[in-house]
């Protein structure tokens, strides 16, 4: 199986990636919460090892993430969730930005939320998203670019 990461030095074992992603996603596609409870929890407790070539820690930290989200949200009432599409946020990395893990992570929540057709997840996220506070790193994602995509979450959910 292929994953859409980029590839670098000091990345993500990608066979071991690779195995988690496929027992993640078929449980995001199952209609079973004690598989989706099982996916979540082996998300939550691998330690993905490092090799000298493989996955981008970012990419697949971010995958992660909208794995989690998808999990927490189960399948609507016409069939279950498909995994989530693996994009990169569109945001400059500059001097003095947004915490890119805090961020991304953000995102991703807000992002599963807006694949349910829940109202009350879309409505939790919609108030978690405006309750947060998001800290400043020496090198991050541009304030003012992630500011604009939070009104932009906001209007959608």
């Amino acid at each position: 199986m292929a994953l859409p990461f980029v590839v670098t030095l000091r990345g993500y074992d990608m066979r071991q990636v690779e195995s988690l992603f496929a027992e993640v996603d078929e449980a995001v596609a199952a209609d079973s919460a004690v598989l989706r409870a099982a996916a979540r929890d082996a998300l939550r407790a691998t330690t993905l090892r490092r090799r000298l070539r493989g996955y981008a820690p970012r990419d697949v930290d971010a995958a992660i993430a909208q794995r989690l989200a998808a999990l927490a949200h189960p399948g609507t009432p016409s069939g279950p969730t498909r995994p989530p599409a693996i994009t990169p946020l569109p945001f400059v990395v500059t001097l003095r930005g947004y915490d890119m893990c805090q961020v991304e992570s953000l995102f991703a929540e807000v992002d599963g939320a807006l694949a349910t057709d829940s109202a009350v997840s879309r409505a939790a996220t919609r108030d978690a998203l405006r309750a947060a506070t998001l800290r400043r790193r020496l090198r991050g994602y541009d304030v003012g670019q992630v500011d604009a995509a939070i009104d932009e979450r906001l209007r959608a959910l």
